[in-house]
């Protein structure tokens, strides 16, 4: 018996939307589903959905090393949920007890990229409800930045872009139409409304194509171009002054000997 059965796809965060066939009990095919908010497109990973459920290489029991870990043979054995989840715990909680919380560290792979995004919450309630301040995170190269860079510099993430009201949107370094198909789809909308896009990117495939103009910028030269424009502003007047000097460092003068900032207390006459 084969039927259709809405849902979305799990293997990464834009969780786009999904028309799955299910055969005998077994997932054979996986679709687009209209009408969903993200469900205009998939990519290759959300289509191949069947094959990875049904991967003889799949884990889908927990498995005991029964040899020590310089063995060749880990000697993996079958083990239930309720004792694999026993024996963790055990372990923690005796670990804990003799050196505190803090000797125990937790690994998590990407939520970007993989089903962990709809467990990640949980994951980080887990070690935080332990105790411990080591969360390791396995991160894409091109999520870092995002996820990381911008709060450990201005105390808060990057936000989301609000393509339904833009004007002009620029893809620098990033390619939504071939990694984050729900944010191609609202670009997409927000150019048939108007607004144009300006993709920055040494390859134009994906994005690329799809734009009204395309930088194709040689690798490592992204900050001369950045400076370029700055200096475009700036001599054009076309900057938001006052924004500029009281929420930027721009206007600030920077100590050429030491390429650190200025302070008032260094100035003569302080």
């Amino acid at each position: 018996m084969k039927e259709q059965k809405p849902g979305y796809c799990t293997l990464c965060r834009s969780r786009c939307g999904s028309l799955n066939t299910v055969e005998n009990e077994k997932l054979v095919a996986v679709e687009p589903l209209p009408g969903h908010p993200t469900g205009g497109a998939l990519c290759a990973k959300g289509r191949a959905a069947p094959e990875i459920a049904d991967s003889p290489r799949r884990l889908t029991r927990p498995l005991r090393r029964t040899r020590p870990k310089d063995d060749p043979d880990p000697g993996w054995t079958e083990v239930t949920w309720d004792e694999a989840l026993d024996d963790i715990a055990r372990r923690m909680r005796e670990i804990a007890d003799a050196h505190g919380p803090q000797a125990v560290a937790f690994a998590a792979t990407t939520p970007s990229g993989t089903p962990m995004v709809d467990s990640i919450d949980w994951v980080e309630r887990l070690v935080r409800a332990f105790g411990s301040p080591n969360l390791l995170y396995a991160v894409e190269n091109c999520g870092w930045h995002k996820d990381y860079a911008h709060e450990l510099t201005f105390g808060a993430d990057i936000g989301a872009p609000d393509y339904d009201a833009a004007d002009l949107i620029i893809l620098w370094g990033h390619n939504p139409a071939r990694t984050w198909l729900a944010q191609a789809t609202r670009i997409a909308d927000a150019r048939r409304r108007g607004a144009r896009v300006v993709v920055i990117d040494p390859k134009r495939g994906g994005s690329g194509q799809q734009c009204d103009l395309w930088l194709g910028v040689r690798p490592g030269s992204d900050a001369a171009l950045a400076l370029g424009a700055l200096r475009h502003l700036i001599h054009e007047r076309s900057h938001d002054e006052d924004f500029v000097r009281s929420w930027t460092n721009a206007p600030y003068l920077v100590d050429l000997a030491t390429g650190r900032l200025v302070r008032s207390a260094e100035l003569p006459g302080h």
